[in-house]
């Protein structure tokens, strides 16, 4: 009989509920539907819980107040994902309750419990019944309904163990997400199986025992099998940890909140962890700066985690200069990895940590020119690593070598990985141009082409595809020495505005001088139907800041070649740093009669 929880008995009953989620991570990931089908939930509380059992392994001097001081700071430092910083918050709360106690009784540990529990549902921005919330609000009920009669913590979490099974067996009805996909909150059906690790712990101290499970606290989460449905709300899932004198994690609450979704701040007094789903990272991590010190961030890609497992045998890949409408990139499962803009001391990823509206204000700001560089080869090695752990083969397409060491970095990366098993290909191609390459090969993959026959696609489509521009100054050409000022003062004193396109070398070449940017738009019209030479084609349109210019090549577009429609898209941050705002990309691709 166990009347007095003790530090050394709290730390192991938490090593053996870590274990337990860890053993069942692939199932959670499997499971997981809610908030996003991003198939991490497991992976993120395995990893949140392994970080709080690696800080208990030397508990033997430790008070129960110690214990749980120690497990709750290492969740907060180790939290990973929303259902993490929710658990984080949970051990906080119970943390707080506890203070500086030696060691509690049952009556003490439901209170604890009802406070991490009630500091758990305060994290959240918008607190979801049907979640990990109701599980952990109904054990801690069915506690302390129970701690006046029973007095041993093994026969209490026995007994409680059921109203938690309640409360998971009844989210389905909370949520209709999870009805339809016919499954239990993942988030809420890890903590019941951290709770069933710590009840089995006080029937078998052997529970708590990694080793003998043949499982490590440093075992990497393996990536798991994504769902079909995309959530294109928010792409990507960013955290922070955030350190300060008297944070109020309240008011950093309403300063990140309108940045995205899913919002939880966990923690508390001088550390938080917060938790956000959104599409502008870099600017949630500033305005954390704004209230304290940011000391670790963590940015991952939602929808390279849904498309890694779609059901296709290829995996198909490229990098952020490949200009396409968002819709079309999730349809097709495209991966970007992502260049790197640089003001200064300052470097940005391209579409991750800066976006086009960020980079133009940015760029009014400094004279500063902006430099680009390519992805490191690590940074293709490890999405190449990633894809291959669910595809056969991976395609990779990139901007012309002419341009950019770009491609030359994912062929290397492919070498190192499998170069049996990935295809990097060159495409001559930028921009729109880019993205219609990648675009047919896309609907080659989902047409059930095999590595070879994509590669075919690519390389078919890439001689067939041509890109014409125009650009509205050239003073950010000035600025990066690409032009010198003498040439840019005549262009502007004679009003000439360069048309510029691909040439068969994959480098930039003249395409001809307008009189006018009015008349160099219209050229670019002039340009695309000479090239298409009367068979049907493909179009796509991309712009720096310049949507009125954008629609009016489209509309020509549209009269000219006798289409309804012609995707516009913002032309990414990387490449308008070459061309300088108000320029304006056609890319024409001619079709087989």
């Amino acid at each position: 009989m166990v009347q007095f929880l003790t530090g050394p008995r709290l730390a192991r009953a938490l090593r053996a509920g870590a274990l337990a989620v860890a053993r069942e991570q692939e199932t959670l990931n499997r499971i997981n539907v809610f908030p996003v089908p991003d198939a991490d939930t497991g992976a993120n509380l395995a990893s949140t819980l392994r970080a709080a059992a690696a800080a208990l392994t030397t508990p033997k001097d430790l008070t129960v107040g110690q214990t749980a001081r120690a497990a709750a700071d290492a969740a907060l430092d180790g939290a990973r994902g929303n259902s993490g910083a929710i658990f984080a918050q949970f051990l906080h709360g119970m943390a707080e309750s506890i203070g500086t106690n030696v060691s509690v009784t049952t009556h003490e540990f439901a209170a604890a419990v009802r406070r991490g529990a009630d500091a758990a549902q305060q994290a959240l921005a918008q607190p979801v019944e049907g979640t990990i919330l109701s599980v952990l609000r109904e054990w801690a009920i069915g506690l302390e309904e129970q701690t006046s009669r029973i007095h041993d913590f093994g026969e209490l979490l026995g007994r409680s163990l059921d109203r938690a099974r309640e409360a998971l067996a009844n989210t389905p009805r909370q949520l209709a997400v999870l009805a339809k996909h016919g499954v239990v909150d993942a988030g809420a059906q890890g903590f019941v199986y951290f709770l069933e690790g710590i009840s089995t712990f006080f029937r078998d101290r052997m529970a708590a025992n990694w080793r003998r499970a043949g499982m490590s606290l440093a075992q990497a989460t393996p990536f798991a099998a994504a769902h079909a449905d995309l959530d294109l709300t928010y792409r990507y899932c960013a955290e922070a940890l955030l350190t300060g004198d008297r944070l109020d994690r309240k008011a950093i609450g309403r300063e990140v909140a309108p940045l995205g979704g899913s919002l939880v701040v966990a923690g508390g007094g001088s550390r938080l962890r917060v938790h956000l789903h959104t599409n502008e990272p870099q600017r949630f991590f500033s305005r954390l700066a704004e209230s304290g010190t940011v000391e670790r961030t963590k940015i991952d890609d939602m929808v390279l985690q849904q498309l890694a497992a779609r059901g296709a045998a290829l995996a198909l890949v490229t990098d952020s200069s490949c200009d396409m409408p968002e819709a079309k990139a999730h349809a097709v499962g495209l991966v970007r990895v992502p260049l790197s803009i640089s003001f200064g001391e300052e470097t940005f990823l391209d579409g991750v940590d800066i976006t086009p509206p960020q980079f133009y204000q940015r760029l009014a700001g400094t004279l500063v020119a902006p430099k680009t560089s390519q992805p490191a080869v690590g940074d293709f090695r490890s999405t190449f690593q990633r894809l291959l752990e669910n595809h056969e083969g991976v395609i990779s397409l990139h901007l012309s070598a002419g341009l950019s060491g770009t491609y030359q970095a994912a062929l290397s990366a492919a070498r190192q990985v499998d170069p049996s098993r990935i295809r990097v290909v060159d495409t001559g191609q930028v921009s729109v141009a880019l993205g219609l390459v990648a675009e047919a090969v896309g609907e080659a993959i989902a047409a059930g082409k095999d590595l070879d026959g994509a590669v075919a696609i690519a390389e078919q489509v890439s001689r067939e595809t041509q890109l014409f521009a125009s650009l509205a100054s050239l003073d950010l050409a000035v600025r990066g020495g690409r032009v010198s000022a003498g040439q840019a003062r005549l262009a502007t004193l004679f009003g000439l505005n360069p048309l510029l396109t691909i040439g068969e070398s994959g480098k930039a070449e003249k395409a001809g001088v307008y009189l006018g940017f009015a008349a160099s738009l219209r050229g670019i019209v002039k340009r695309a139907a000479r090239y298409a030479d009367g068979r049907p084609v493909r179009l796509m349109v991309a712009h720096a800041s310049a949507v009125g210019a954008a629609e009016y090549v489209t509309e020509r577009l549209c009269s000219r070649f006798g289409v309804p429609d012609i995707p516009i898209v913002n032309l990414t941050a990387v490449l308008a740093s070459h061309v300088g705002p108000g320029a304006v990309g056609v890319a024409v691709r001619r079709m087989e009669v």
